[in-house]
């Protein structure tokens, strides 16, 4: 058949204008929420979001040129080719279908980041052309034994459910059998695991395989053997991994600016470094000109060194989010006995220090902060702001005590701090 006349007469091309526009119209959305700014390794995780739509899309275009293969009793005419070249040819575009509609949606999620899949991730969308190509086989050997009208929807409704679901069971591994955990990739300060690559890898190629020798006609333990094998090897590299197929990025590949106390380490494609930069030094002196002691460095690693501490948070750091960084810095985190249910009798000392700590960094009168700072809590913390240094600090330190633990009772009045 010409290659025109077989594009032509696909049920593929019609599959791909529904699938390109699910994706266009109503993926587009979460994939660009779900990329990374700047960060390229995020655009083929963002994009796994229409791995089931672009897979259910081959299943039931398979499915329904295998029956039309059937009605037609191609296969009881004589054909002067085999089974196998027959049905990859007409297979062909249909896994197309799925290669483009994955193709769109990591233009779309590329346009979002405003940066381009690095070479070292491209083995994330060959996953993707595997399942895909696991899907269209699946398909087709439905439709070769379920009757026309069926074959399609079962095809559909089975491959979404297939990779669809398993990222909502309890048990992780099987997610990443099939790419199911890819939307947690990645934040700028993690990688993907390379297991959680090889895995769908192995688990994809083995299905396509399984497909392969049952449309050829092949003994059917083969295919349950090539199947079995393939799934072993998979299911044996992430056994042992968590619902996050990613691990923590390499610090090497930070950049830190040692031109000013305090270093500041930053990935490469951190926006706006040089305000980031500024603003961590201009509020650290500000804050130590108080009396309050930051460390010596900053940086976005997970992992930290003796003196180092972190900005928080997984995602890029911004310019304002450096304020509530440094205060989280000079207050204690909630103590356990007040996670577990006890009472916390210092909790309400934690707005105005957070207020009064926040006025100070950014040189600015205290403002009410939605959620944590009140405007009574504002207002107290301006009352503080203007009783002597000393006594401003002891009133920060005899409430800081306090939140540690849950005996000591807040002491936020100014006219008692430091007598």
């Amino acid at each position: 058949m010409r290659t025109s006349t077989l594009l032509r007469s696909s049920s593929a091309g019609l599959m791909l204008v529904f699938a390109a526009g699910y994706v266009f119209l109503l993926l587009s959305e979460p994939i660009r929420v779900n990329v990374t700014a700047s960060y390229g390794p995020s655009v083929l995780g963002a994009a796994s979001y229409a791995i089931p739509f672009a897979a259910a899309a081959c299943a039931a275009s398979g499915a329904w040129e295998s029956s039309r293969l059937r009605r037609g009793r191609v296969f009881a005419q004589a054909p002067a080719r085999g089974h196998l070249t027959i049905a990859l040819q007409v297979l062909a575009p249909v896994w197309a279908l799925g290669v483009i509609s994955m193709g769109i949606a990591s233009a779309i999620a590329s346009s979002a980041a405003g940066a381009l899949p690095p070479l070292s991730y491209l083995g994330m969308f060959a996953v993707y052309a595997l399942l895909m190509a696991a899907a269209s086989g699946a398909g087709y050997l439905l439709g070769a034994r379920i009757h026309h009208l069926a074959a399609a929807p079962i095809a559909m409704i089975a491959v979404f459910f297939f990779t669809a679901f398993p990222g909502s069971w309890k048990t992780p591994w099987p997610r990443h059998l099939v790419g199911g955990g890819y939307d947690a990739c990645c934040s700028v300060g993690s990688v993907i695991d390379p297991s959680a690559v090889w895995a769908p890898l192995l688990f994809a190629a083995g299905a396509t395989g399984a497909c392969i020798l049952a449309i050829a006609r092949k003994p059917w333990w083969t295919s349950a053997l090539a199947l079995a094998a393939a799934s072993g090897a998979a299911i044996a590299l992430v056994a042992g991994m968590g619902f996050n197929p990613t691990k923590a990025r390499s610090a090497e590949a930070m950049v830190c600016d040692r031109r000013a106390v305090p270093e500041v380490c930053l990935w490469p494609e951190t926006p706006g470094r040089d305000r980031i930069i500024d603003a961590t030094r201009v509020q650290s002196a500000r804050l130590e000109a108080a009396g309050l002691p930051l460390p010596d460095s900053f940086t976005q690693s997970r992992t930290l060194k003796d003196g180092q501490a972190g900005f928080g948070g997984k995602g890029q750091v911004r310019e304002g989010s450096i304020t509530p960084n440094l205060v989280n810095m000079l207050l204690p985190p909630i103590p356990r006995c007040a996670r577990t249910g006890q009472s916390y009798p210092a909790f309400p000392a934690r707005g105005p220090l957070t207020g009064w700590l926040a006025s100070i960094a950014t040189g600015t009168p205290p403002q009410p902060i939605q959620g944590t700072v009140s405007f009574e809590d504002a207002k107290l913390a301006q009352q503080v702001l203007t009783l002597p240094p000393e006594r401003q600090h002891a009133w920060y330190e005899k409430n800081r005590q306090a939140l540690t633990g849950c005996e000591q009772s807040p002491s936020l009045s100014p006219e008692g701090a430091g007598s």
